[in-house]
């Protein structure tokens, strides 16, 4: 008795549609970590419009922000009680608060002089 020993995984070429996305078939995106300069590497493979399997190689440098300072007077202003609509805003969200009533404004004449 002889057993066929096939992988059934395997794609043949004959089986692929035009249109599949063959995004499986490459490679998994590589990220080269921070060396001590700061600079990172990632490397990623796509198909172009001829279906042919090109590499992107992308440099970057990371670098870490400076901590921003804050004078005494803001932080006293942010422990402020809030008051009117800001009262039912959530306590993180450092947003402004429209106010939605009507104002009217009206223009003053000037006075007419006989």
């Amino acid at each position: 008795m002889a057993i066929d020993k096939t992988e059934p995984s395997k794609l043949r070429w004959g089986e692929l549609e035009e249109d599949d996305d063959l995004g499986f078939l490459l490679p998994p995106k590589e990220v080269i970590g921070l060396d001590e300069n700061g600079i990172k590497k990632v490397i990623e493979y796509k198909f172009n419009e001829e279906g042919n399997k090109f590499k992107i190689t992308t440099t970057t440098r990371v670098q870490k922000l400076a901590k921003v300072r804050l004078s005494k007077r803001s932080l006293e202003w942010r422990n402020w009680e809030k008051f009117g609509n800001a009262v039912r805003e959530d306590v993180g969200s450092r947003l402004t608060i429209v106010s939605i009533e009507e104002i009217l404004l009206e223009r003053p004449r000037a006075p007419v002089l006989d």
